[in-house]
């Protein structure tokens, strides 16, 4: 990983204890997030009709596949892109810090465990936030993937 996608790792996993060592779930928005005008109403819905399983809800829109409708906003996400903002509870943190290290990015990280089963987790749609600027348009972090570098 390039040492931004090290500190970004990093910082995520600071999140996540926070959220372990919590009876209620974290919001988690990384420094360039940008709030949508749905964010409140696509946020409240999200959380009324997740399940009591629920791990995280990622409040972008953003999959690498092709997404389930699971609600009215939540959707059942094949392989999550982007830990711009979302949801995370106590327990499903608690489940990921269990599973350190972080060996690759920390959205591929989530992405797998998650579609392996590890933890459940939604998106939604209308998204509630978006990067300011995409990994590949003005990011300040260079990514491990990016062959231009």
């Amino acid at each position: 990983m390039s040492p931004g996608e090290r500190g970004c790792c990093g910082s995520h996993v600071n999140a996540w204890r926070l959220a372990a060592k919590s009876r209620r779930p974290l919001l988690v928005l990384e420094d360039d997030a940008v709030a949508l005008s749905a964010f409140t109403a696509t946020l409240k819905q999200a959380v009324a009709e997740a399940p009591r399983d629920t791990g995280m809800i990622f409040l972008s829109s953003k999959d690498r596949g092709t997404p389930k409708r699971f609600g009215k906003v939540l959707m059942e996400p094949e392989y999550v892109w982007t830990t711009v903002g979302y949801l995370i509870y106590p327990a499903a943190a608690r489940k990921l810090l269990t599973m350190l290290p972080v060996d690759m990015p920390v959205d591929n990280f989530l992405a797998w465990h998650i579609k392996e089963g590890a933890i459940t987790a939604f998106s939604v749609r209308p998204a509630a936030v978006r990067q300011a600027n995409t990994w590949n348009v003005g990011s300040d972090v260079p990514h491990s993937d990016d062959v231009a570098h």
